[in-house]
């Protein structure tokens, strides 16, 4: 089972190797205000955790995420539904 810890810290390795950003990337920040997300770095931060954790997200899953702690929860409950659990780092 992979912790909170442990997807956090997969989506900031993320965030640095893929999306180039430079901001803190903690719980609380938000994907498009905080970090400054665009929408093709919405897209490329979508296929990274998707490769990086070996799970789909739904398109109703990705609607309701706004914050990195609203994501960690989604790939939570995803892994958790699916049973998978992602290579280690």
């Amino acid at each position: 089972m992979t912790t909170r810890d442990e997807i956090e810290a997969g989506i900031r390795r993320i965030a640095a190797d893929h999306l180039g950003t430079s901001a803190e990337v903690s719980p609380d920040a938000r994907l498009i205000e905080d970090l400054g997300l665009d929408s093709l770095q919405l897209l490329t931060l979508s296929f990274e955790v998707e490769h990086h954790f070996e799970i789909i997200l739904e398109p109703e899953d990705e609607q309701a995420i706004v914050t990195v702690r609203d994501l960690t929860d989604t790939i939570a409950r995803v892994l958790a539904r699916t049973g998978a659990s992602p290579p280690a780092p």
